[in-house]
């Protein structure tokens, strides 16, 4: 596979089916509204665009919501549901037994979110802080995989699988860290990123596993 290939076809894929089956003029514009939002920003994502994005008018966009502010938020409340519902058909358990395999399930999804939403969510980071009724919304996606990770290394750390010194919050985010940055700079930058996306997961999750074992433990392989 080329370096980049990868990210390159998930994210076209998401991108061509970005407004297919969308049957109601409601859905058309909230899907309008992200796709706009995305590409544009907070102050480039006018009414007009989103309308003419929506294939109607701004008089309907209005008959369905009252301000560009509240599509906008409708609009990363949906599309943050979306997200957390994708993660949760390949869930992290309670009781934690094989960290490695389980935990690889759970980040290669993140990382196809990442990729994915890859536009989206550079837009966000730099929309963040400007839109206070936004904020909360846009971290959305971040909030509840930094939550399913913590919880569960924190876990596996009760449960002996994990050294007792890692703090759980601080493993979490060096994992998170790193599927993020291969999913926001995998296009920009392919030659660092040599392996396709599963390989990738599996091999930052040996170094980092390896760093998480107890002394004589094999980090939740078993």
């Amino acid at each position: 596979m080329v370096p980049g290939d990868g990210c390159r076809v998930i994210a076209s894929k998401h991108l061509h089916g970005m407004l297919d089956d969308v049957d109601s003029v409601h859905d058309r514009l909230l899907s309008a509204a992200s796709a706009v939002f995305a590409e544009e920003g907070f102050r480039g994502a006018t009414t007009r665009k989103i309308a003419a994005r929506a294939g109607v008018n701004e008089v309907t966009l209005f008959r369905h919501f009252a301000s560009k502010e509240e599509l906008l938020a409708a609009a990363v409340d949906r599309q943050v549901a979306a997200s957390i519902a994708m993660l949760r058909g390949t869930p992290l358990p309670e009781t934690p037994d094989d960290i490695r395999g389980e935990l690889a399930g759970f980040l290669r999804a993140t990382l196809f979110g990442f990729v994915t939403a890859n536009q989206a969510v550079r837009t966000s980071m730099g929309e963040w802080g400007h839109h206070p009724a936004l904020d909360d919304r846009l971290t959305g996606t971040s909030r509840y995989v930094s939550d399913e990770v913590e919880r569960y290394l924190a876990a596996a750390r009760q449960r002996g699988l994990i050294r007792p010194d890692v703090d759980p919050v601080v493993a979490a985010q060096a994992l998170i860290a790193t599927i993020f940055a291969h999913g926001m700079l995998c296009e920009m930058m392919p030659e660092r990123f040599p392996l396709g996306p599963e390989e990738s997961v599996a091999m930052y999750l040996k170094i980092l596993i390896e760093g998480l074992a107890p002394v004589g433990g094999q980090g939740g392989e078993r």
